[in-house]
């Protein structure tokens, strides 16, 4: 909000803002029309790029890239390998997967399988101002792309001058992960 003091998030908000980038990311790249040149697994993804709607390519890419440069940062190391509800969407998606630490949201911990606490790291406020700018700028133009490539000749353009319908789902989680 203006005039608020910007600062890195709690370990309960930087869990919330990973949760919701991770849950947008199964919604785009478990998609049926994004297609994979081999099955994909929790440690390598192929993608087809001549099958796969670009739209939903690029989209998928540019939230990637924002989950992984500006949000998981503010995650304990290993967050994403170690915890589901933070964890790539093939990992996620895999059954057999082992997964060792589990978000206790009633003492906002993130905690392995003895209990143990895995501590948040803790950044200057330079860091925090950097980082939750680029996911904010990140964050406004994947909503406009997403909620308006129909509507909107400037989002459409972003698609390469076509509209895609990204579905309800996307756009519910959108607007979840963005709230603007």
């Amino acid at each position: 909000m203006p005039g608020d003091e910007i600062k890195p998030p709690t370990p309960a908000e930087a869990f919330e803002l990973a949760t919701n980038h991770a849950t947008l990311l199964r919604a785009l790249f478990l998609d049926p029309r994004y297609k994979y040149l081999q099955p994909p697994t929790a440690d390598f993804i192929k993608p087809d790029t001549d099958q796969t709607p670009l739209a939903l390519f690029f989209v998928a890419d540019f939230v990637q890239e924002t989950y992984i440069n500006y949000v998981i940062p503010f995650l304990p190391a290993g967050a994403t390998r170690k915890c589901k509800a933070v964890a790539n969407p093939w990992a996620w998606n895999d059954p057999d997967y082992k997964w060792e630490w589990e978000w206790d949201a009633q003492t906002s911990t993130l905690k392995d399988a003895d209990g143990n606490v895995q501590e948040f790291p803790k950044h200057p406020e330079s860091f925090a101002v950097q980082k939750i700018g680029d996911i904010f700028g990140r964050g406004f133009m994947t909503s406009k792309i997403v909620l308006e490539n129909a509507t909107d000749t400037k989002a459409r353009l972003m698609l390469g001058g076509k509209t895609f319908d990204f579905g309800e789902e996307v756009g519910r989680l959108v607007k979840a992960t963005y709230p603007m």
